[in-house]
């Protein structure tokens, strides 16, 4: 009896979402591997009293900041060139004026399937420029065909739709720019991935001391600059309690996070990197596509890193605080990144 296409299509759900699973499992296989290799080799420089090999390679900050939220570097030893047009988006560019070269990533930073991170990554490889654009998890997008307040939330729609939808609501969101890949990773898999970089140095503006018993959550950092590991990195940027704007006040932090990866990556071990990134993110980028990104992220190495919020103001509706992004606001802004102003 022939399959129908609704059975056909579930089936090959099933079987690309095996093979996957075995990827991963294969990825976490060769972290481990690694691991315990430098492990070894720590050891037997602590055992004969000699200093450490130098086994970290030097990487422009944007190309690491490409490593952990695109995983460019598991396809270095590919070399192409991006063309236009050799990529498919996910979403198509909504004005003639946004068929260019960047690329555009939208990265979903999750918590129990909600995106509290939202950052759509453009890369200029032609003016060498990296924009990480933020859109408020709470940024107001009207789904009037799922019912419940909430829903309408900028970061309910990952949970409940997928990344394609999710896609579609931040190139709508920013003017109809092109999305062309996503890549997703929970706040446990960020902080993995901190570590393999060794964590990172940050000036903690405010004593940051926040419980949550529901999400086993527990932030307890000092003010002052120090050395965070991946976790307390993580808690750094979830954290938004004190802050007087409270959710942009934690993009704003997010942000900072963002540049001190770059400041201070410039001797990271990027295998290791990539093999835990590549362990812990979810992305629809393949080994061709994960290449091209990798090229375009080597020509961009020395440029500009840029950070930006979309405009707008917080209120109520239904019941709910939101954030009510500026239409035009918005859109001048991305016109501007787009003419590099």
């Amino acid at each position: 009896m022939r399959e129908s296409r609704v059975e056909r299509r579930e089936r090959e759900r099933r079987e690309e979402a095996r093979r996957e699973a075995a990827h991963r499992e294969r990825v976490r296989n060769r972290a481990r591997e690694l691991e315990r290799e430098m492990e070894y080799e720590e050891a037997l420089d602590r055992k004969y009293g000699r200093e450490p090999a130098r086994r970290k390679s030097k990487v422009g900050g944007v190309i690491a900041l490409i490593i952990i939220l695109l995983l460019a570097f598991t396809a270095l030893r590919v070399w192409m060139e991006m063309r236009p047009g050799a990529v498919e988006p996910i979403v198509i560019a909504g004005s003639g004026e946004y068929e260019t070269e960047r690329i555009n990533i939208l990265f979903l930073g999750t918590n129990q399937g909600l995106s509290d991170t939202n950052i759509v990554f453009s890369m200029d490889s032609k003016n060498k420029r990296l924009d990480a654009i933020s859109i408020p998890r709470d940024t107001y997008y009207n789904r009037p065909h799922i019912s419940g307040a909430a829903f309408n939330k900028f970061n309910s729609i990952y949970q409940s739709e997928g990344y394609e939808a999710a896609c579609r609501a931040a190139s709508e969101i920013l003017g109809g720019i092109p999305i062309h890949y996503y890549a997703e990773i929970d706040v446990k898999g960020a902080a993995r991935v901190i570590d393999a970089m060794g964590g990172v140095t940050m000036y903690v503006p405010i004593d940051m001391q926040y419980t949550d018993v529901n999400q086993n959550l527990y932030i307890d950092l000092r003010a002052g600059t120090q050395h965070l590991n991946g976790e307390q990195a993580i808690h750094f940027a979830r954290y938004r309690s004190s802050y007087a704007n409270a959710d942009l006040g934690r993009i704003a932090a997010q942000q900072e996070l963002l540049k001190a990866i770059v400041s201070q990556s410039s001797g990271l071990d990027y295998a290791r990197v990539a093999v835990v990134a590549r362990a812990e993110t979810r992305t629809n980028t393949n080994f061709i596509s994960q290449a091209a990104l990798a090229a375009r992220a080597t020509s961009i190495a020395g440029g500009s890193f840029n950070t930006y919020t979309i405009p707008g103001s917080t209120g109520t509706k239904d019941g709910l605080s939101f954030f009510f992004h500026d239409p035009t606001g918005t859109n001048e802004l991305i016109r501007q990144i787009y003419n590099n102003n």
